[in-house]
């Protein structure tokens, strides 16, 4: 029985790989949809995959889709001129447990994906199968794979012991260290295998916004790469990694305790949208939070709607001021139309407040006392901040 089984799923994992190419090929006649992705998901009957991605085809947007999951199966196609990383979940599991399977949906490609989309730690285990590009990406991702089962085991040496009783400031010192070891070891395998595969789009998909590594990792591409279908996904990346390696040098000119707990929060003045200047000074008198974003950050964007929910529960005891940093002015404007966020703008026309701030990574939300004196900071769009609100402010 298990014997017919696997081979049953053997022929139909090749099926879904034809039927997938043929789909591609007939809407390619139609001029449309070039990319087509397919896959068949475990644990899973009847469902919706939310996929996400930012295009700047022409302009820049989050395009968003819902793809129907019936019997586990799914198909989704698109029209793309250039490779966009897209981010794809189950929408039955909340975001807060599972931020999504990260892919790159490259044109004129087919992509079929197999496995379990339901826990976040598993997600190294997806096969991932179809065209060239994606049986090149296969072998990439098996090739990285043995430093994600480091990491899938020491989140779950943290969880045994969390379950056994154990405590957690303890554990999670030790699950940290056990991450930057293996993240170290991880930099150094990914950057070697990316500057020896300069001919390589798959290879591609283990640069990180990193500039210690990742401008030369661009540089070394071959022309072919670097200027075709991941063109314009690179050319973003590698603006984003150049700021930041601006405000890498900027921060060695700079006392590190700027922004050390306890300290006075450094001050600054910058653009409103409406024109003139905003003062930090005009914020003593109420906690505030400093939330440095831009439009072009998907984790940014993807945070408003929980802002919004700050703003309006805490508006009596708490600021909020948005600082763009290495925006656009039109790409700012335009968020601030799309987004509508009723609180105070600004923009960085000159990345001083960042290095000030030792933003390293977006966004950033620092939390400030009402006299002025910086409480925490928090990296990224995650829970911490949330509950920490909810602990300073709440009822």
């Amino acid at each position: 029985m298990d014997k017919v089984f696997t081979l049953t799923a053997g022929r139909m994992v090749r099926i879904m790989i034809v039927v997938a190419t043929l789909l591609l090929t007939a809407v390619r006649g139609w001029g449309k949809d070039n990319f087509v992705m397919s896959g068949r998901l475990d644990g899973v009957d009847k469902d919706v995959l939310l996929i996400e991605y930012i295009s700047f085809e022409p302009d820049r947007k989050m395009v968003r889709k819902r793809v129907p999951v019936r019997d586990g199966y799914f198909e989704f196609s698109a029209s793309l001129k250039n490779a966009w990383l897209a981010r794809i979940r189950l929408k039955s599991v909340p975001e807060k447990d599972n931020k999504g399977f990260s892919i790159f949906l490259v044109p004129d490609e087919t992509l079929v994906l197999r496995g379990d989309l339901r826990r976040e730690q598993e997600l190294y285990k997806v096969k991932v199968g179809g065209s060239e590009y994606y049986e090149d990406l296969a072998n990439v991702r098996e090739f990285v794979r043995p430093f994600q089962e480091e990491l899938a085991a020491a989140v779950m040496e943290y969880n045994d012991g969390l379950a056994s009783g154990g405590d957690r400031v303890a554990l999670l010192r030790g699950r940290q260290k056990s991450e930057q070891q293996i993240n170290d070891r991880y930099r150094a395998v990914r950057e070697a295998y990316v500057m020896s595969h300069p001919e390589s789009e798959a290879a591609y998909s283990l640069v990180q916004l990193d500039d210690r590594w990742g401008i030369a990792a661009i540089e070394n591409l071959e022309p072919e790469v670097r200027d075709g279908r991941f063109g314009c996904k690179i050319a973003q990346d590698l603006k984003v990694m150049q700021l930041m390696s601006l405000q890498r040098m900027a921060a060695k000119n700079r006392p590190a305790a700027l922004l050390a707990q306890g300290r006075q929060m450094p001050p600054f003045r910058l653009r409103k949208p409406e024109g003139g200047t905003f003062p930090s000074d005009s914020l003593i008198g109420k906690y505030t939070v400093i939330d440095f974003w831009g439009s072009w950050c998907i984790w940014c964007i993807r945070g408003i709607p929980r802002m919004k929910k700050c703003h309006e529960r805490y508006a009596d005891r708490l600021n909020i001021v948005s600082i763009a940093c290495s925006d656009t002015e039109e790409g700012w404007r335009s968020a601030l139309k799309k987004n509508r966020m009723p609180w105070t703008q600004v923009i960085s026309d000159d990345r001083t407040v960042e290095a000030a701030y030792n933003v390293k990574a977006y966004p950033t939300k620092v939390v400030i006392d009402p006299d002025g004196v910086v409480l925490r900071s928090f990296r990224g769009e995650g829970e911490d901040f949330y509950d920490y609100l909810e602990e300073l402010l709440g009822d």
